[in-house]
């Protein structure tokens, strides 16, 4: 089953995961203003259909934020790993990932499922899309659920251009006199 939110136009990208595999979709009817009220659009409708795997993308192509899918397993209150590249998992109680840390380290971790799981790109070849399977698809009726994301997580409280400092000061010296002259700037600073 595949799940998104947003407004018809939406129903492409669904129908083309229809047309891969999926044997289910469901679109929520919902304009959130963030990732977390994405999250909460997605929570009621994950919690029913009770997924024994979540799987999300890690970031959004379009604002590059990376908090939905780890805000949806605090809001579900299950756990979570983030930046999975490699997935072990056979349907039992436990799954195997492995994530992606800084420096092209890897992480290898057991989890309990049910789990949301942030998904790196190119973790798989996906399926290509015969003729037939996309006509199918476009036959198959999407699920569509009204939900009420709430307001957004943030308030911008006014904008402004900082106004134009100095400029830097370079600090020249080995690492304990650079150290103290840091001490000094600061302590001028906040006076």
């Amino acid at each position: 089953m595949v799940v998104t939110v947003g407004d018809p136009e939406a129903e492409a990208a669904l129908r083309r995961c229809l047309a891969m595999g999926a044997d289910r979709a469901i679109r929520i009817d919902a304009a959130p203003l963030d990732p977390i009220s994405t999250a909460r659009a997605l929570s009621d409708v994950v919690r029913e259909e009770e997924p024994d795997l979540v799987l999300t993308g890690v970031q959004s192509a379009d604002s590059v934020q990376g908090s939905t899918g780890v805000a949806l397993a605090e809001l579900l209150g299950l756990p979570r790993v983030a930046v999975v590249k490699q997935l072990d998992w056979s349907g039992g109680t436990t799954a195997t990932v492995h994530r992606e840390l800084e420096g092209g380290l890897v992480d290898v971790v057991e989890v309990d499922t049910p789990a949301v799981l942030t998904i790196q790109t190119g973790i798989n070849a996906p399926r290509y899309a015969n003729l037939r399977a996309i006509k199918q698809a476009e036959q198959l009726e999407i699920a569509v659920v009204p939900a009420e994301p709430g307001e957004a997580s943030y308030r911008v409280r006014r904008m402004f251009a900082p106004p134009r400092g100095a400029g830097a000061e370079m600090l020249d010296g080995g690492a304990a006199s650079v150290a103290g002259r840091i001490v000094e700037i600061v302590r001028e600073r906040l006076g």
